[in-house]
């Protein structure tokens, strides 16, 4: 699994030649956001996908962000936020509005979703605040599933790493 990763993610060498970056400092190359050890991968993994719930553009500047300030590791939260894509957006986030206005007891103004700038400029006073509450919530629980998930992958993993070790 650690190779696997190792393998599609840059190096933090490589990283330190982008003179754009230099506005984080060394922050950006600690230890713990570039390893693939049980703990950073789990963190990075559980960022990505909270931020990848959120209602927002460039959703992996906060996912960066988060992970150098809890060190989780950089790559993976910042590819986390992929399962929300211009694909899988608009379900989700009428999932989310659905899920919102299900825990706020309100009945949904809109029964359909049309995916035009001009509906959802005219629809956001309405849906806001299901919509947020919604996307906490779903980003909430499913970040800390994802986190168990990992653990427990991780567990499995390394048991039978070991296992194989001794044949």
């Amino acid at each position: 699994m650690k190779k696997f990763f190792k393998k599609y993610t840059p190096n933090k060498d490589i990283v330190k030649d982008y003179k754009f970056l230099g506005f984080l400092g060394n922050a950006l190359f600690h230890e713990d956001l570039w390893r693939f050890s049980r703990i950073p991968f789990c963190r990075g993994v559980v960022i990505g996908i909270f931020w990848g719930w959120m209602p927002m553009f460039f959703q992996m500047i906060p996912a960066a962000y988060c992970a150098i300030l809890f060190r989780a590791n950089l790559p993976l939260s910042v590819a986390g936020v992929w399962i929300s894509n211009p694909i899988t957006m608009p379900p989700m986030m009428y999932f989310a509005y659905l899920f919102g206005n299900y825990i706020l007891n309100i009945n949904p103004v809109y029964e359909e979703f049309q995916l035009n700038t001009e509906w959802i400029m005219s629809a956001m006073s309405n849906i806001w605040e299901p919509l947020l509450v919604g996307t906490l919530t779903i980003g909430i629980l499913s970040s800390i599933i994802s986190y168990y998930i990992m653990h427990i992958i991780w567990r499995i993993y390394a048991y039978r790493r070991l296992k194989n070790r001794g044949k």
